[in-house]
């Protein structure tokens, strides 16, 4: 049976659950859609939401994650500047200005420092690639956006063998390039190292001759 409705002065009270179009299981339940042109407030709220742009000047998320249904996995949520927010995608490029990154940074591909006026300043780069025994051509930076690099090579194999070493390269531009070895480190009797040169053609090439088949990693930095 249900409850008595009282009336006060200005309000109603009904002492009992009510249902609209449905047999209640709260306190209110409604089978179909509210609209109000005031306010909703409650301290959890729990459904899909279909209505217009939600407008407050701050949404904390708190403990929960942020649904993002139907979208691409790796998509990150930018800001477009005119007061909305969309997902969007790393593509090729993404620039820090003037702006500190705490925590780590990962990196897969090149970091690139520009001078004033957009000018390439430096370069960061890893080049990789198998070894054989003998020489060996390792292409590396544009020749005709950096003028010198210096490289930090290791070579290593299974056996395991492993050997670093430094080369400091400059080149003309044109035909003529040369290089600088030091601080040859083996890590056992024999260096994987034979002898190491530069050249220039479309880019700047190491010329690395090794004693045994092996990888080499080659960590560079070019400068304008």
């Amino acid at each position: 049976m249900a409850g008595p409705i009282r009336t006060y002065p200005g309000k109603s009270y009904f002492n009992d659950s009510i249902g609209i179009g449905v047999i209640p299981h709260e306190s209110l339940t409604v089978n179909g859609s509210i609209s109000s042109n005031g306010e909703i407030a409650g301290n959890t709220i729990v459904g899909n939401w279909r209505g217009n742009i939600l407008s407050s000047g701050q949404a904390e998320v708190e403990g929960v994650d942020i649904m993002s249904t139907g979208l691409s996995a790796g998509l990150f949520l930018k800001t477009t500047g005119d007061g909305k927010a969309t997902w969007d995608a790393i593509d090729d490029e993404i620039t820090f200005d003037n702006n500190n990154v705490n925590g780590d940074l990962i990196v897969r591909g090149d970091i690139i420092e520009y001078a004033a006026g957009g000018v390439v300043f430096t370069k960061t780069s890893v080049f990789t690639g198998p070894l054989t025994t003998g020489a060996n051509t390792l292409e590396t930076f544009d020749k005709d956006k950096f003028k010198t690099a210096k490289y930090v090579v290791t070579l290593s194999n299974e056996t395991p063998l492993s050997t670093a070493f430094e080369i400091l390269v400059t080149h003309d531009g044109v035909s003529v390039a040369d290089g600088t070895t030091y601080g040859i480190v083996d890590a056992q009797a024999t260096s994987l190292l034979s002898e190491v040169t530069a050249s220039v053609g479309s880019a700047i090439n190491l010329i690395i001759t090794v004693t045994a088949d092996c990888t080499a990693t080659v960590y560079g930095v070019a400068h304008y």
